[in-house]
């Protein structure tokens, strides 16, 4: 519980709760992002030449160490590749968005280069 409180005022301190986050990823029938570990869907990649972040041997991830992209505040701060070609990008796929603060208090936002952010992991926890 302690922790929990700690990165909710810590996400409040950084004001990023009232932000919302884009994600380009492939939709399932229902139209919801279809769950995978790719580029393209709601997940991390941890095996292969590409990684999103390194998972332990007992498949827990440890914070800071990398996560999920998205995008803050507009589906045009989307990188051009990920942009659908609707919006003026290259991509085909759906845009998803989310209010920070829907995210939950096990992940936090963590700058990288701006409009991008990521999603990582709070405490070492299975990777998404």
């Amino acid at each position: 519980m302690r922790e929990s409180f700690g990165n909710a005022l810590e996400n409040a301190l950084h004001s990023e709760a009232g932000r919302s986050m884009f994600r380009a990823m492939r939709s399932e029938p229902d139209g919801l992002p279809k769950v995978e570990r790719s580029a393209r869907g709601l997940g991390v990649r941890i095996e292969g030449t590409i990684r999103d972040i390194v998972a332990a041997q007992d498949g827990t991830v440890e914070p800071g160490t990398g996560g999920m992209s998205v995008a803050l505040d507009a589906a045009l701060n989307l990188p051009k590749p990920r942009l659908p070609r609707s919006l003026g990008g290259e991509g085909r796929d759906a845009v998803f968005t989310i209010l920070a603060a829907d995210v939950p208090l096990t992940l936090l936002l963590r700058p990288d280069r701006h409009p991008a952010r990521f999603r990582r992991a709070r405490p070492p926890m299975p990777p998404l």
